[in-house]
């Protein structure tokens, strides 16, 4: 009765630069849920620019973990990171299914990136 009232926290920690661009897996839904919300804070700032930076965006991959369905639009890009403050992505699309997988997907341009940073995932069980 009160399930879509409980909201739960995956937190991932990622210790390393990807390097490159990439389709980072966060993880496979045990059952039906909705993300409601999710952000992403790096320890290290990475200034403004059009020439080196790096954005985030969150995504659905089905259950073979190809499908490309936006959960959430990108995060960060040019306007550059505080470090240790988080940015809120906008979820347009959150509920996932048993058996699909969540990935954040990395898009790095010059050499602007993260040294550290974690992800928060606050999502429901069941339909919301």
């Amino acid at each position: 009765m009160f399930g879509a009232n409980n909201t739960k926290t995956i937190t991932i920690s990622f210790n390393y630069d990807p390097a490159a661009d990439d389709d980072l897996y966060v993880f496979k839904a045990p059952q039906q849920l909705e993300i409601v919300s999710a952000s992403f804070a790096c320890n290290n700032a990475v200034a403004a620019s059009t020439a080196n930076y790096f954005d985030l965006a969150l995504y659905n991959g089905g259950t073979a973990g190809t499908a490309t369905t936006a959960i959430a639009g990108t995060i960060g890009g040019t306007v550059g990171w505080s470090a240790l403050t988080p940015k809120d992505f906008t979820v347009s699309n959150g509920t996932v299914t048993a058996n699909q997988v969540v990935y954040l997907r990395y898009n790095e341009e010059g050499t602007g990136t993260f040294t550290a940073g974690v992800l928060q995932i606050n999502y429901r069980l069941g339909q919301a």
